[in-house]
C-alpha cells in the first residue's frame, strides 16, 4: 500500500456521524451493520468488528465516515 498525494486526500468527504443502531449480521461472526446519523442523511455501513463490540456497546458512539468511497458491491 503507497502513500496518496495531499490533492487525492482533498478529495476525500470525511465526516463525524453517530451511530443510532447496530445489530450482528446474520450468519456471520464478524460482522456488525450500522446506521449511522451523518446528519444531513442517515447510512447503512457495514464494519468486520463483531469480534470485538458488542452492537449495544456502539450505538451513541461518533465515528468517522468517508462518505465517498465507491461501495464495495
Amino acid at each position: 500500500m503507497g502513500y496518496i498525494s495531499f490533492s487525492e486526500f482533498k478529495r476525500l468527504d470525511i465526516r463525524v456521524g453517530e451511530i443510532v443502531e447496530a445489530e450482528k449480521v446474520e450468519g456471520s461472526r464478524k460482522l456488525v451493520r450500522l446506521t449511522v446519523d451523518l446528519g444531513n442523511e442517515r447510512r447503512q455501513l457495514v464494519a468486520g468488528i463483531a469480534e470485538y463490540y458488542e452492537p449495544s456497546q456502539l450505538v451513541g458512539k461518533q465515528i468517522v465516515v468517508v462518505t465517498n468511497l465507491q461501495p464495495r458491491k
